[in-house]
């Protein structure tokens, strides 16, 4: 947009919306900014920040967006690096659209809730959805995937979606479920896997489950166990996924750890036992003792420890938390994330190891997030979620605090990723940046035989384009 275009569009939306669009230079505008958790995204300077009350308020903000061809972003939970856009228009869904209730069963959330309100109000009933690392994701994540530690047993959290109410481009409000039929039916495909490309979902409905307690082994070993981590976790059953991270801590303050991250979701004794002896092989996988090793049974999610190595004598590692608005300097970050099967091999361990070794500094980590199981249950044409049949989704988590470090950290996030070229069978779709040399191929591995459906859908439903940034 040109400055006066941005002028004429920030003027309707505050002619129809009132005091619900924020602008430059006042506190709503730098509060909104302030709370989102990328902190790029932080950053960066919308042409305004609209925090709708109601749907009708979203589908008057998508109306004059469409009229006007303006892009628009959107804010749920708010992990989101593309949720903000220099110059276009943010929707900030976390203000008033932020409701979590059950119905019966199901929990019902806002658009703008949180995965870790969502459990809060299904805690009394003692049911749970599953989701991913970490509670503070919103229905962007949600509706993309939601890989955590119960995917091996029970999927992903968009595998759990029910229906939604959903805000398309021409500002129609649409309601799509398993039930949806025709056209609709086509925009619940859509939804299950790549919402953000054909609308903005306000609400959404979500199957649950009871929850028993889950068994949790945690075990910080060298880095010569990694290739006996790969040969074990994926033997193991459905019930029981092994996660890992490579890293730093300071009970190793000289070389990098393995962190192994176990959780049994069954109560069974031998699935428990079974679930320590493959722990306990990796744990003697390694030549030297292990630095860590604790057993926990805890309620999921809440009384599960954080997935992050543990600091010096066993600490406890610092919770994720939402960002402070008050800190003005905040750290970088440039994730990327590719799945792979059960290809992971000596030579592959040797090459990571070597990568984890030269990260430019100790906050830079490259995780395991064991799937299978389950994920393959559903087949890849039949939802817009492509990727099921990996048996790890493996973050590469590049992160800085100083500015110099950036270019340093891109190098190195972007050189492990070629250590897995081999064996990468595709992209989580949730960690695409646009913009990027490497965006168009990014978005074909995330999507796969999903695109050509996504791209037809995506030019009837937004044909002027106004859901961005997105990647199709």
């Amino acid at each position: 947009m040109t400055e006066i275009d941005r002028d004429d569009v920030v003027a309707r939306l505050r002619s129809a919306l009132g005091s619900e669009v924020r602008v430059p230079g006042t506190e709503g505008y730098r509060g909104a900014l302030a709370a989102v958790f990328s902190p790029e995204a932080a950053r960066r300077r919308p042409a305004c920040v609209v925090t709708p009350r109601t749907v009708d308020d979203v589908a008057t903000d998508l109306r004059i967006a469409n009229a006007t061809q303006t892009a628009v972003t959107v804010r749920g939970g708010g992990l989101s690096s593309t949720c903000v856009a220099d110059g276009l228009v943010m929707v900030d869904l976390s203000r008033h659209l932020r409701a979590a209730c059950t119905e019966g069963e199901q929990a019902v959330i806002g658009g703008g809730a949180t995965m870790a309100s969502m459990m809060r109000a299904l805690a009394p009933i003692g049911r749970a959805v599953p989701i991913g690392v970490t509670g503070y994701a919103g229905l962007g994540l949600a509706t993309r995937g939601g890989i955590g530690p119960l995917t091996r047993s029970l999927g992903l959290t968009v595998d759990h979606l029910t229906g939604a109410e959903i805000v398309l481009p021409s500002g129609d409000v649409v309601h799509v479920s398993e039930r949806s039929t025709g056209a609709d039916a086509d925009l619940w495909w859509a939804v299950r896997g790549c919402a953000p490309a054909v609308g903005v979902v306000t609400s959404a409905e979500f199957r649950t489950h009871v929850m028993e307690p889950v068994r949790i082994d945690r075990a910080v070993v060298g880095l010569d166990a990694l290739a006996t981590y790969f040969r074990i976790a994926p033997e193991l059953p459905r019930h029981t996924s092994m996660s890992a991270v490579l890293g730093y801590t300071p009970m190793s303050p000289d070389e990098p750890v393995l962190f192994l991250y176990t959780v049994c979701a069954s109560n069974r004794e031998d699935a428990i036992g079974r679930a320590r002896a493959a722990t306990s092989a990796v744990v003697a996988g390694a030549n030297g003792s292990p630095l860590y090793r604790s057993q926990t049974t805890g309620r999921y999610p809440v009384e599960l420890p954080e997935f992050a190595i543990p600091g010096l004598g066993g600490a406890e590692p610092e919770p994720f938390s939402p960002p402070d608005p008050h800190r003005r300097a905040r750290g970088s970050f440039l994730g990327k994330a590719v799945f792979s099967g059960t290809t992971l091999d000596p030579e592959l361990a040797d090459a990571l190891a070597d990568r984890i070794r030269a990260a430019p500094n100790r906050a830079c980590r490259i995780d395991f997030q064991h799937t299978g199981g389950a994920l393959s249950d559903i087949d890849d044409t039949a939802t817009a979620f492509w990727g099921r049949t990996a048996e790890w989704s493996i973050p590469i988590n590049a992160i800085w605090d100083a500015d110099g470090d950036g270019a340093a950290c891109a190098s190195w996030a972007h050189d492990t990723l070629r250590a897995l070229d081999a064996h990468t069978l595709g992209v989580y779709a949730v960690e695409l940046r646009p913009g990027l040399p490497e965006t168009d191929t990014e978005t074909r591995a995330a999507h796969g035989g999903n695109l050509a459906r996504l791209r037809a859908l995506r030019r009837r439903y937004d044909p002027t384009g106004i859901l961005a940034p997105q990647l199709l």
